[in-house]
């Protein structure tokens, strides 16, 4: 599976932006990252996706990955300079991304997102003073099969 991270920022992300956030992704995963940035015309927000290709969780530890996950987000929002809404999911967020850019609150559908803000009428799955992450299994199965 393709695990995409997808980063919305209101500027371009640097260089060197995009080495510290790799940097961290190598620090806790062996798989190959991918790194695409795109702006579209019609679109408010610059994407920087950052891809761990072939990628596996297994229902035994999902939440254990999900936590890892959110701790490489957590560190890359205190190291870039710059504002960022984050959505992860299986092999593609151009449809969350839509839906975002339609209305950045509803983010209920989304397998993971995570931002700096408190939405409201939505549980966090996770809660600091970096950031809150909300989780929603039942939409995107991160390639996991559940029984």
């Amino acid at each position: 599976m393709r695990l995409v991270n997808t980063y919305l920022s209101e500027q371009e992300f640097k260089k060197q932006e995009i080495e510290v956030i790799c940097n961290l992704f190598k620090k806790q995963y062996t798989e190959e990252i991918e790194v695409n940035s795109y702006k579209y015309d019609d679109r408010k927000y610059y994407e920087t996706d950052f891809d761990l290709i072939d990628i596996e969780f297994y229902v035994d530890n999902i939440y254990k990955e999900i936590d890892k996950l959110i701790k490489v987000h957590k560190k890359a929002i205190q190291s870039i300079n710059q504002n960022v809404e984050i959505i992860v999911a299986n092999d593609d967020t151009d449809t969350e991304i839509q839906v975002f850019e339609n209305d950045c609150n509803e983010v209920s559908g989304f397998g993971l997102f995570i931002t700096k803000r408190k939405i409201q009428e939505l549980e966090p799955y996770y809660i600091s003073d970096i950031c809150n992450a909300y989780l929603n299994l039942e939409n995107v199965s991160f390639g996991v099969i559940y029984k």
